[in-house]
């Protein structure tokens, strides 16, 4: 691949709903620079970009890809992303690298959910954004109706600067309305003819033309002023101040087209060039490796580069994204990553295509490559050159909103399942696997349930490692409400020395999370002193496995004050199993109870929903603590919730605010279950107990 200077890069990331045509449209770009003789297609398995089983099976992109091509004197890099919510975490490495975000629309469908909310996630990152609605050549769809309703969601900043030639089965083109010209692409053609303006389309052009000029007079006073005066403005003026507006976040641009139709595609890469800014457009900031101070970077400055997507293949080994925010890099340099403190040998650049891999022999500033064997280097790390160290701020991922246990479908096969899941977890960081001692089991989260869907299927392909998700074992604990004493006696005898240990124990509640405490005072030497430590294991061993439901006991004071021995007969077993007597009895006379861990939520909806979400709360036992407004119209409830309550509520939130509603949780505390709910554990104990036998 060619070397190309930073003016000459654009960076777009193509994000927007599931099945928007995101994918089509970038095979359509590949194919119109002569990448591929033949346009890929998603619906029958050869798109360039769709190569992973998972995703040609199900036909929707499950991995951010990059699509490196040339188109004239520039490179692009297109960052195909996502549009289902559970790999919003890939949405969000393609965004980090971006200089601009494109965002498809589909004609037919509209504004969708997921659109609204990747919206949010390019605000945030302050990214220049322009609109393709695509699928213009479908039936029932209509231009002038879907920039409206884009102007309704996303603001006035909406501007097309292309109207479509006819629509449904008679669309045949695109007008540009700088050039003032239509764009006719004939499905039996390669190239695009040049034509006059429909006569018909004549009104509705100069109108459109005149709302552009108006949106881009805002930013030139020179413009302004000659628009107020009727005088003649020419293309360049107009195009001049119009990148003004967008490169600050007011203007966005509306294109047309229809990528499986191949109408308007070559123009949308020219409007890329065009009207999307390069990575001279602004300046990188960071932080000095101690976090003291911040730095700004620009092209021309020492090399730093951040990496923003991390792929292992066990075959292929690692692969890492950088992002070049200044300087150059080019094969066998020597780095450093600013985050851990390591050096970095860098080896071979490349420029990918999907799967297709091109050598870069010198990148530039402001361009995307990707490099193999960075051990070290993980997402979000940043690489500088050793004489100008700089730290730019790690990229923010949700938090998983859905936990199932994980277990191997091979029995022994634990080691190996969870070191290939630890693996994914470098790639995906919306993956959390952790161990819960209380509840004995490991817990696995993802953003919903295809996430893990899509994960199973990748561990068993890459990995060979079967994984079963089931649901988990909510850690309940039991503790008691009163004090009670009890003696336990264990005496034996079956010929020989026989076995004896006599223990008086005496139980009372501790506050809630203080856990257990032993204690002995035992005098006169009632218990041996050698035999105490087997009643103090007897009680731990006890407590652990629970008395009153099968659950460990928790939050008690257990004292030895009395007991007796044999002089032949006692020993630690004989002690430990009278120690495990008079704990049964002691607690089952405190009035014991069972207590379940309760989780501080956080659920964002929007207002529209707000009613009935806290309406399913309440039927979850939760406690609404308040609402408060977060942004324009979302809301952010405030909740405690027992954990038992929250299985699968990341899918039932989904379709409660039909995909807009998310949510977050912690563990807050213990509290004891409602008498209700404690005679439904009881029972289902006490089944548990009658199939083991």
């Amino acid at each position: 691949m060619k070397e190309y200077s930073s003016d000459h890069l654009r960076n777009v990331v193509f994000l927007g709903h599931g099945n928007c045509g995101k994918t089509t449209v970038l095979d359509a770009c590949l194919y119109h620079t002569g990448t591929s003789k033949r346009r890929g297609s998603v619906d029958d398995g050869t798109s360039r970009l769709d190569v992973l089983p998972e995703e040609q099976e199900r036909k929707l992109t499950v991995e951010m890809k990059l699509a490196a091509c040339e188109f004239g004197e520039n490179k692009l890099n297109l960052l195909d992303t996502p549009g289902y919510p559970d790999f919003v975490g890939e949405a969000i490495e393609g965004i980090a690298a971006a200089d601009a975000a494109l965002f498809v629309i589909s004609a037919h469908s509209g504004v969708e959910v997921e659109t609204e909310k990747l919206w949010r996630l390019a605000a945030e990152a302050d990214l220049p954004r322009a609109f393709f609605i695509n699928k213009m050549d479908r039936e029932h769809v209509n231009f002038q109706a879907t920039v409206d309703e884009l102007r309704v969601r996303f603001g006035p900043g909406i501007v097309p600067v292309q109207l479509p030639i006819g629509q449904e089965a008679a669309f045949q083109g695109v007008v540009d309305l700088l050039a003032m010209r239509g764009k006719v692409v004939f499905h039996d053609a390669e190239d695009c003819t040049f034509t006059d303006i429909p006569e018909y389309l004549a009104k509705d052009v100069a109108e459109a033309r005149q709302a552009l000029i108006e949106a881009a007079a805002d930013y030139d006073e020179t413009l302004l002023e000659k628009y107020v005066a009727g005088e003649e403005i020419g293309e360049d003026e107009v195009t001049a101040a119009l990148l003004q507006g967008i490169y600050h976040g007011d203007i966005f641009p509306v294109f047309c087209g229809s990528a499986k139709a191949d109408i308007g595609i070559k123009k949308l890469m020219n409007c890329i060039v065009t009207y999307l800014p390069s990575p001279l457009a602004r300046a990188a900031v960071g932080t000095k490796p101690d976090g003291s101070d911040l730095v700004e970077r620009r092209a021309g400055d020492p090399f730093s580069a951040q990496a923003f997507k991390t792929e292992i293949d066990p075959s292929g080994g690692k692969k890492t994204y950088l992002r070049l925010y200044s300087g150059d890099l080019m094969p066998d340099t020597t780095v450093k990553n600013t985050t851990d403190g390591t050096d970095v040998r860098i080896g071979k650049l490349m420029a990918l295509r999907g799967k297709e891999s091109h050598q870069v022999a010198h990148a530039h500033a402001g361009d995307i490559v990707v490099t193999a064997k960075l051990g070290s280097v993980g997402t979000g790390d940043t690489l500088a050159a050793p004489s100008a160290p700089i730290v730019y701020e790690n990229l923010a991922f949700p938090e998983p909103m859905l936990e199932m246990a994980a277990v191997p479908i091979k029995k022994g096969d634990d080691d190996k399942l969870f070191a290939a899941i630890e693996k994914e977890q470098e790639e995906d960081h919306t993956l959390v696997l952790r161990r819960d001692a209380a509840g004995g089991q490991a817990l696995l989260s993802g953003m919903g349930e295809m996430h893990l869907e899509m994960l199973r299927s990748k561990l068993a392909r890459k990995y060979h490692a079967g994984l079963e998700l089931v649901k988990p074992r909510v850690a309940y604990r039991e503790t008691i409400r009163q004090t009670a004493k009890a003696e336990g006696k264990y005496k034996k005898q079956s010929g020989g020395h026989g076995q004896y240990g006599d223990v008086f124990l005496e139980v009372e509640p501790r506050e809630p999370g203080s856990g257990i405490l032993f204690t002995e005072n035992v005098f006169g030497g009632a218990v041996p002193r050698q035999f105490i430590p087997a009643v103090e294991k007897g009680v731990q061993e006890t407590l652990e496995q629970g008395i009153y439901a099968g659950f460990p006991v928790t939050d008690i004071h257990v004292n030895l004050y009395d007991g007796s021995s044999h002089s032949v007969d006692s020993s630690e077993a004989a002690f430990k199993a009278a120690a495990a007597i008079a704990l049964k009895k002691a607690v089952r006379d405190a009035s014991p109870t069972l207590l379940e861990p309760m989780d501080s939520v956080d659920v964002q909806t929007p207002e529209y929903y707000v009613g009935d979400v806290i309406g399913r709360l309440s039927g979850k036992r939760a406690r609404i603590l308040g609402t408060e407004l977060q942004g324009k119209d979302m809301t952010v409830i405030h909740a405690i919730v027992p954990e038992a309550e929250l299985y699968a509520y990341a899918t039932e939130l989904r379709s409660q605010t039909q995909g807009r509603g998310t949510f977050t949780r912690a563990f807050l505390r213990y509290e004891e279950v409602p008498e209700k709910q404690t005679q439904e554990i009881l029972d289902a104990q006490a089944e548990k107990r009658e199939k083991q036998k």
